[in-house]
């Protein structure tokens, strides 16, 4: 058993005494009825086989019941199995709900360090998701513990501490995989990089840990153009982990380097940085990286490339003459394969590979981006020079920002369409880097001045794409004046779901982009939309109350983009 003192408080109020455990079946398999993990299933599609709620009759959703959460940011996921609620707050406050009248079950609470102490990782406050496996619930505590809770009654467990001396957090939450937990890490203000590890999902015990960062003399050093190693600061993994149960293989990504610009750095020649911003695909029993793929070297602009990229069984037919197709792998492609597809930076570039090889296959742009010059037939990447950040007194027009073409938000996948589903910004700036602030500290990632504007040629900062997984082909588009900074969700019915800034939540048809229903809440939608079903009723939840996105609010004032108020609303159709 995990060692170390528990550090929480629990009130049960209900006990579940007929609690399922979660098994590996449920995990491989989900029942439609649940939203048993933070995108649905392993492969994080963000796709609901339920229909209830329909292009028909989705205008006639209607407010079930709404529960005041913790403040903080707020990027929850509702995760439900068997009619229950089990909700992440900010600050590592966990909640069971009955899902059908939010009556609370239970409340953990942890006991965390002062504000002070906790300075460092700031980003740790929220709590994209937790995970159920067997009988227990897993998180990742703002204070970097993998945490074991009793999923029926909400008491500690066990606790391991991961280290990084309140550096280290985590913020989009672990998933388990045949036993193991696995969680990466967020290092944004740390004086060296992050880490993934695997956990036993029994006791505790750590079974491996994959740092993205290389030593001196390990593979990939010299890509670092001779940086002294405690130099090498910020890579993590704090975005989402997929599995695909076929490969039994699981799929990650590294973010970008602190600080960004190669001035303050002092990076020496053409330093691709290994380890940064790149695909990983391993083996989740041991950890072992079995590909990997950089899909930006030399980053400048803190682009963060680990964001999803789901296992997609497709025909691969990829379309050159695809809006935006920048590169198709030489050899035929139009076969039936399990791909690896996604957007995995803000830069916004769609890629797509062979998830058992990670062969490319093609990557085409979506939103305006003038940081990457080319990609070629084997998904090498050429950046652009003339937006290095090498000239302390220079002035440079990059697209996107450093808040992303697209951000933390999921994307969604429906099988039935074989289309993904994108959230996107149009956004650009002119950035100077600070010469008042060299040497950097880790805090200091961004270390630039200037002004974001709404990207070149477009008037909206939100966007919302639909693209083919088998063409690359932009099937639709819908635009929108403030940020829709909300993840996707895709229903069997043919809708869409997805939140904005300005605090509409909103339906789509998945065919058109056109908006079928949208109604308004107390504040921003940052939070996951998930659907579920309780007594053959089905019920649409989302969490709202803001995030950290301060551009919308800066570029468009005259719109109503208020955040706090944190709450958890749920809908259904009338009975």
């Amino acid at each position: 058993m995990a060692q170390g003192p528990l550090n929480g408080t629990t009130i049960t109020r209900h006990a579940l005494a007929d609690y399922a455990p979660v098994t590996d079946a449920m995990l491989n398999a989900p029942d439609p009825s649940d939203w048993i993990m933070m995108r649905g299933n392993y492969q994080g599609w963000g796709y609901s086989r339920l229909d209830q709620i329909a292009p028909a009759n989705v205008k006639g959703l209607q407010l079930a019941w709404a529960r005041v959460m913790e403040p903080g940011i707020n990027e929850a996921t509702p995760i439900i199995h068997n009619g229950v609620m089990f909700l992440g707050n900010p600050n590592d406050v966990i909640q069971a709900l009955d899902a059908a009248t939010g009556e609370l079950l239970w409340q953990y609470r942890r006991n965390l360090p002062s504000d002070q102490a906790m300075h460092n990782n700031y980003w740790g406050q929220r709590k994209r998701s937790v995970f159920l496996y067997d009988d227990k619930l897993f998180t990742v505590t703002r204070d970097n513990f993998l945490l074991a809770l009793d999923a029926r009654t909400g008491k500690e467990l066990w606790e391991v501490n991961r280290g990084g001396d309140l550096y280290a957090t985590n913020t989009t939450g672990p998933i388990v995989v045949k036993g193991i937990v696995i969680a990466g890490s967020n290092c944004q203000e740390a004086p060296f990089g992050c880490y993934v590890t695997g956990n036993d999902a029994k006791t505790g015990r750590e079974l491996w840990r994959n740092s993205v960062i290389p030593r001196p003399g390990e593979k990939g050093d010299k890509t670092w153009g001779g940086m002294p190693f405690d130099q090498r600061w910020m890579t993590g993994v704090w975005g989402p982990i997929t599995y695909d149960p076929d490969l039994d293989m699981a799929f990650y990504g590294s973010s970008g380097v602190g600080p960004a610009a190669d001035v303050q750095r002092g990076v020496k020649g053409d330093a691709t940085l290994a380890g940064t911003n790149t695909r990983y695909a391993i083996n989740p029993a041991t950890g072992k990286i079995v590909w990997e793929h950089q899909v930006l070297p030399q980053d400048n602009w803190d682009q963060e490339c680990t964001f999803e990229m789901m296992p997609i069984t497709t025909k691969v037919a990829p379309d050159p003459k695809a809006e935006g197709m920048m590169a198709i792998a030489r050899k035929p492609t139009a076969t039936t394969r399990k791909t690896l597809t996604g957007v995995p930076c803000k830069t916004s570039i769609l890629w797509s590979f062979d998830a058992a090889k990670g062969d490319f296959l093609w990557a085409k742009s979506t939103v305006y981006q003038n940081l990457v010059n080319g990609i070629d037939a084997k998904g090498k990447v050429t950046v652009n020079p003339d937006q290095l950040l090498t000239d302390l007194h220079k002035v440079y027009h990059q697209c996107p920002t450093h808040s992303g073409g697209r951000d933390w938000p999921f994307a969604a996948y429906s099988p039935d369409s074989n289309a993904m589903y994108v959230q996107l910004q149009n956004l650009c700036t002119d950035y100077s880097v600070r010469a008042d602030n060299i040497p950097s500290k880790p805090s200091d990632q961004y270390n630039t001045s200037g002004k974001p504007m709404v990207a070149d040629g477009s008037t909206n900062i939100g966007r919302l794409d639909a693209i083919s997984v088998e063409t690359g082909k932009t099937l639709w588009h819908w635009e929108t004046a403030a940020s829709n900074y909300s993840p996707v969700l895709a229903t069997a019915s043919g809708l869409l779901f997805n939140g904005a800034m300005d605090r509409w939540f909103r339906a789509f048809d998945q065919k058109d982009g056109k908006v079928l229903w949208q109604t308004r809440l107390g504040s921003q939608v940052f939070g996951a939309p998930v659907t579920f079903r309780v007594a053959g009723r089905q019920y649409l939840a989302v969490a709202a109350g803001g995030g950290y996105n301060t551009v919308s609010p800066q570029l468009r004032p005259d719109l109503d983009q208020v955040s706090g108020g944190n709450m958890v609303y749920v809908f259904a159709l009338p009975e």
